[in-house]
């Protein structure tokens, strides 16, 4: 099967999460750092997700899931083992229109969760059609040597400068983008600092020096 892959905006989106354990813990994170509003549903917790509920990080309901748990939810994950509740809990939030992801049971799933390489607001994302986890796992470690910090600085300090890059003419706008987005910038940047690079980047825009 084939996925197609998208990045969610889950701010302030109502996520339903049944299973409080190591994998729900490793999916709060996640949410959390989305800032999603969830609601985690299980009659026992790790400590780590009680102490999120006591800073009213999330909402913890200890008691066992309720059909009526779906109700205004843009998203639900199930991480439990009892296969009956995950058809339930598929079933149940489909018949609604929500997407839902059983966790490591694929043919339950809308979606699937990949593996991911963070470095700042870069994000690359590796699946394996659900097929082989453990391999999209690998070729994240594989690649996240490769995408230093400065990868993420050179994102930071473009995004405040997009709209004055946006206005260049096409031509010099074109060769901007061919000069910055290079290995030669991108070593700049780690060997001399992100406020210098930052510094030979507004004089390339405001035409105090040529590319």
């Amino acid at each position: 099967m084939k996925y197609y892959p998208v990045f969610l905006n889950l701010k302030d989106r109502e996520v339903l999460l049944v299973g409080a354990g190591d994998i729900g813990l490793q999916k709060i994170h996640g949410l959390l750092e989305c800032q999603a509003r969830l609601q985690v549903v299980s009659p026992e917790a790790l400590p780590d997700i009680e102490q999120l509920a006591k800073e009213n990080r999330l909402r913890w309901d200890r008691r066992s899931y309720a059909s009526s748990d779906l109700e205004g939810k843009s998203l639900v994950i199930a991480a439990t083992d009892n296969q009956e509740l995950q058809k339930r809990i598929a079933s149940e939030a489909r018949a609604r229109g929500i997407w839902v992801n059983i966790v490591d049971v694929p043919p339950l799933c809308d979606f699937i969760a990949p593996a991911v390489v963070n470095q700042g607001d870069i994000q690359i994302a590796i699946s394996t059609g659900g097929a082989a986890p453990a391999l999209a796992k690998f070729i994240r470690r594989k690649i996240e040597p490769v995408i230093g910090p400065e990868y993420a600085q050179l994102v930071q300090m473009v995004q405040g400068l997009r709209p004055d890059i946006l206005k260049m003419p096409k031509p010099r706008r074109t060769m901007l983008w061919e000069s910055i987005v290079s290995q030669s910038f991108l070593d700049q940047i780690r060997t001399e600092g992100p406020r210098k690079a930052e510094a030979h980047l507004k004089e390339w825009i405001y035409g105090k020096s040529v590319i």
